[in-house]
């Protein structure tokens, strides 16, 4: 299991570049709108008024989607042009997931083949050390070898959320239990959940 990265995505996209694949879907007025929604971001920098010349802007509305509209053109053309192909390849934004059987030395070629297809779009690289966390889940291998999910959690986590003495409203302190617990049940195998759920009963006790 292999996870890649396409570093500083969002600063990196080529607004002409990513609508071109996609401007059939589209009436040409929406693309006019979309791009001068992308080509006139301003922002204000140490008392300096600075226009973004270049990218999408972080915080848009519209930039996940532009984003999303050119890494689906990158990456049908990286595994069509790459010599040795993962058995999948699963994507959110600019995270992906693979499953490489060819070995690392391929592994190093394959990552080289990503980032040398455009100067803009370098990736990173983590590869599994018996497990592999990717967005909010741990995926590990199980003995069957089959693969496992159970959520991850960072280092950082500091596992406070809205105390019960807080002032908030009595819906918003219930949300985040109910809300917790959904991710837990949709996110957990059935060998996991039962671990996350005492682990999420520790927490709520500790926010009261």
């Amino acid at each position: 299991m292999v996870s890649f990265n396409v570093v500083f995505l969002f600063t990196k996209v080529p607004i002409v570049v990513s609508l071109e694949p996609h401007s059939h879907h589209f009436e040409d007025d929406v693309l006019v709108l979309f791009k001068h929604v992308l080509t006139s971001t301003y922002f204000c920098y140490v008392g300096q008024f600075c226009e973004q010349t270049d990218g999408i802007a972080i915080g848009s509305p519209l930039s996940p989607v532009i984003a999303n509209f050119f890494m689906e053109d990158f990456e049908m053309k990286a595994i069509e042009q790459a010599a040795h192909k993962p058995v999948c390849w699963f994507r959110y934004v600019d995270d992906g997931f693979v499953i490489w059987p060819h070995g690392q030395e391929k592994l190093t070629e394959f990552l080289n083949h990503l980032s040398g297809l455009h100067n803009k779009i370098q990736f990173t690289m983590e590869i599994e050390e018996g497990h592999l966390p990717f967005l909010d889940i741990d995926i590990y291998g199980k003995t069957d070898g089959s693969l496992g999910h159970k959520l991850y959690h960072k280092r950082t986590h500091t596992i406070l959320y809205l105390h019960q003495n807080s002032h908030h409203h009595p819906a918003n302190k219930q949300s985040v239990l109910a809300s917790l617990i959904h991710r837990a049940k949709a996110l957990c195998d059935q060998d996991s959940l039962a671990q996350e759920l005492e682990f999420l009963t520790v927490i709520f006790k500790d926010n009261g």
